[in-house]
Parts: structure tokens; C-alpha cells; sequence
């Protein structure tokens, strides 16, 4: 896409969507697990789908011939000025310096992270790596780091604690955030961002209680460990802790039976939003309106188009009258044979063979002669579509219809002559079968 500010414009309208639609109809449910992936792949398309360019199957620019596209900024300015590019300039600068310091907040609380995991130090327990560390706050997770105060935690707590965070890890929860924080810095001036990232991670907060739950957990001392925890403030907003989302959502949650029947199938209306969202950024149909020489060139082009299967035509018949020409000039030669041999011949069973033959290869040349003639015919009328002088035309017209009327005597002398052909030779089969 030519302009940066039409991919964040056209992204963030993706975003908002796709999150209007999870808050309408998808954030009540209890399939968390694909609220996370519905929540994810509105991420990755509304980053994508404004890349995609296709063309509009439903509206078409018309542009004059002869004219160009006009930038249109440019497009109201007078000849031999340009646009100011101070307000594009000033506007980037924003962008940039706000996506700035979102990045730079991001590896601030990385670094924050990094800190305490060197300065306090980790140990290994239940597959994850304990950092003990003594912030006032909530227990909470990066990867499979999870950050503890055991001043505040009781040991009796400590299994369900670590069971919640090992859900966490397990699910890989934290490169859900690493791509939450980046869809941040490129659209941290979009509302609904900041709204996603916040319903991502109560989704995340919702899997990880049921995964507790699941592991045998009494369901009110797990309600009853929430609200103990529900004091004092998380350290660090980037990481996964206890306090991510209302203690008062995930309570219900935690009460509600997971969804099932054809609510389930709720999420997959992320593909017609998609499928809806590119054909609304596709772009129209340019066609350029023909001028008078363009119309010339393609009436030109219509006329070879026309002329190219006429031409074709043309030597097709042209290769069937020289193949008619060799067999007229067999044709004629048989027969002069045939004729020197009746004379040569000397009994008369021999002379009534050579008639018989003589006959047929006489027939036989009116056939070649009924052919060519419907060839001339032919010629005749290509040659009247082709002619534009009215006059020539007009005589074209009178010798077409002359050489149709012969054609349509010969075949007439034709048929006659094939009926009585056909009447002598049984009359003589008639004779054999007497004398036999």
C-alpha cells in the first residue's frame, strides 16, 4: 500500500471490528480457549487483510480518455504548485513519536523483568523457574519465569498458585502479550487496542482457572484464594498475574459451565468479517472511456478480427478448387483412355464394359463440375461482404445471382441424369438375371 497512514486508517477500522464483534457476542461464553484464538487471528488479519489488494468485483472508475490520475491532494491546486508536505510530515512525526514511546515502555518493563530475575535469583520447582522476590503485589509469569513474594503467600496456597501460573506457562500465554504489545505499538493511538489487550488477557486468566480447577481443586477455596489475593497492585502490567482482570468476571466464570451446541461455532464468523472487510478495501475497476481514436483502433481491430476467419475461408476454398482442378484433369484423362480403348476393342462385351465405364466417369465429371460451381458460389458471396463500392457491389449482386441460377439448372440436369443412371443400370441387372 502507497500510504502508510491508509494501512493504519484501514487496520485499525479491521481491529475495531473484530473486537466489536467478541464484545457483542463472544466475551459472555465460556469457551475461552477459542475466545483466544478468535482474539488472535483478529490480531494477525487486522495487520494483514489492508496488504491484500484485490479488485472490486462490484464498482468500476470510469476515466477519460486521455486523461491521467491525479493524486488527490494535488487535485484542487493551482498548475505549477504542489502540496505542502508539512502536514503529512507532521502527522508521521506523531505517529512515530507515539509508537516510540509504546516501544520504549515495552523494553523498560522487559528490562524491569530482567532486573529482578538477576537480582533476586530463581530456583526450579514443578518444571518452572521461582523467582523470589520481595515486591508488593500479586504472583505473576513471563514465559516460565514466575515471580513470587513468599512473604504474602501462604504455604497452604502455594500448589494452586503454582498450578495457575504453570497454566500459564504451558499455554504459552506470554507470546500472546509479546504480539498484543506489538499490534499496541502500531495502533497504541486506536482505543480498541488498548480494549483487546485487556480482553486478552482475562481470556487468559479464565483458561488458566479452569486448568486449576481441572487439576482437582475445590472450586469455592480456589473463589476464596482470589479474593485473598485481590490486594495491592501488580508489579509489572506486561507480565501474567492474578489481578489481570475484574475478580468479579472471573468468579462467574469460574461458576459457569463451559458453552456448548451451536455457540460454539461463533468465533468461525471472524472469516465472512474478513472476507467482508477485503472486499471493502478492494479496489475499483479502472476503465478508460474510448475516444474517437480509440474507437478507430478498434473498429480497425474488429475488422482484422472479422477479416482473419473470411481470409482463412478464402484459402480453404482456394486448396479445395486445386484439389477439384487434379481430379477434373483425372477425370479427363480416363476418359480419352477409355475412349481409345472402345475403339481398339473388338467384341461386343468388351465395347459394353468400356460404355459402362465411360458412363460412370462422365457422371462422375458432372459431380466435379456441380462442386466447382458451388465453390464459385461461395467466392461470390465473400467477395460481396468484402466489397464497400456500391456499384461493384450492385454487380457482384447481379453475377451471384446469374451463377445461381445456372448452378440451380445444372442440378436439376444432375438429378435427371443420376435417375436415369440409376434406372439403366437396374434395367441391365434385370437382363443378367433373365439370361441366368
Amino acid at each position: 500500500m502507497d500510504n502508510p497512514f491508509d494501512y493504519l486508517i484501514r487496520s485499525g477500522a479491521c481491529l475495531g471490528l473484530f473486537y466489536a464483534f467478541y464484545w457483542l457476542f463472544l466475551r459472555r461464553e465460556a469457551f475461552h480457549l477459542l475466545n483466544r484464538f478468535y482474539l488472535l487471528g483478529a490480531a494477525v488479519l487486522s495487520l494483514a487483510l489492508p496488504l491484500i489488494r484485490v479488485t472490486s468485483p462490484f464498482f468500476t472508475t470510469v476515466v477519460p480518455p486521455g486523461s491521467a490520475t491525479v493524486p488527490a491532494d494535488t487535485a484542487l491546486l493551482p498548475p505549477g504548485l504542489s502540496p505542502s508536505p508539512d502536514g503529512p510530515s507532521i502527522l508521521l512525526s506523531v505517529y512515530l513519536a507515539g509508537a516510540g514511546i509504546v516501544f520504549l515502555r515495552f523494553l523498560v518493563r522487559l528490562a524491569g523483568l530482567l532486573r529482578i530475575a538477576l537480582r533476586c535469583g530463581c530456583e526450579r520447582r514443578s518444571g518452572l523457574r521461582i523467582v523470589l522476590c520481595g515486591h508488593r503485589g500479586e504472583p505473576f509469569s513471563f514465559f516460565n519465569f514466575v515471580f513470587l513474594d513468599t512473604s504474602k503467600i501462604l504455604e497452604r496456597d502455594m500448589d494452586r498458585i503454582l498450578a495457575h501460573e504453570l497454566a500459564h506457562v504451558r499455554e504459552l500465554h506470554s507470546f500472546d502479550i509479546i504480539l498484543s504489545e506489538c499490534l499496541s505499538i502500531v495502533q497504541w493511538f486506536n482505543p480498541f487496542v488498548w480494549l483487546y489487550k485487556r480482553s486478552l488477557r482475562e481470556t487468559h486468566e479464565y483458561l488458566a482457572d479452569r486448568a486449576v480447577i481441572a487439576q482437582g481443586c475445590s472450586l469455592a477455596g480456589y473463589q476464596l484464594l482470589l479474593v485473598e489475593q485481590h490486594v495491592g497492585r501488580g508489579v509489572l502490567a506486561l507480565a501474567s498475574n492474578l489481578r489481570t482482570s475484574q475478580i468479579k468476571r472471573r468468579l462467574i466464570m469460574l461458576s459457569r459451565k463451559e458453552s456448548k451446541g451451536w455457540t460454539r461455532w461463533k468465533p468461525l464468523w471472524l472469516l465472512p468479517l474478513a472476507l467482508a472487510l477485503v472486499l471493502a478495501f478492494a479496489e475499483s475497476r479502472t476503465v478508460v472511456q474510448a475516444g474517437p481514436a480509440q474507437e478507430t483502433v478498434k473498429a480497425q481491430e474488429g475488422a482484422k478480427a472479422e477479416a482473419a476467419p473470411v481470409d482463412e475461408e478464402m484459402a480453404a476454398l482456394k486448396e479445395k478448387w486445386a484439389k477439384l482442378e487434379d481430379l477434373k484433369k483425372q477425370n479427363q484423362a480416363t476418359i480419352e483412355e477409355l475412349k481409345a480403348k472402345f475403339e481398339r476393342a473388338t467384341t461386343d462385351e468388351e465395347k459394353l464394359k468400356i460404355k459402362k465405364l465411360l458412363r460412370d466417369e462422365k457422371f462422375k465429371s458432372m459431380e466435379i463440375d456441380s462442386k466447382g460451381r458451388q465453390l464459385s458460389l461461395r467466392k461470390l458471396e465473400i467477395a460481396i461482404a468484402r466489397e464497400t463500392d456500391p456499384a461493384k457491389k450492385e454487380q457482384l449482386l447481379k453475377k451471384f445471382e446469374q451463377v445461381k441460377s445456372e448452378n440451380a439448372d445444372f442440378e436439376k440436369k444432375l438429378e435427371v441424369t443420376k435417375q436415369y443412371e440409376e434406372g439403366t443400370k437396374a434395367a441391365e441387372d434385370k437382363k443378367k438375371a433373365e439370361k441366368k
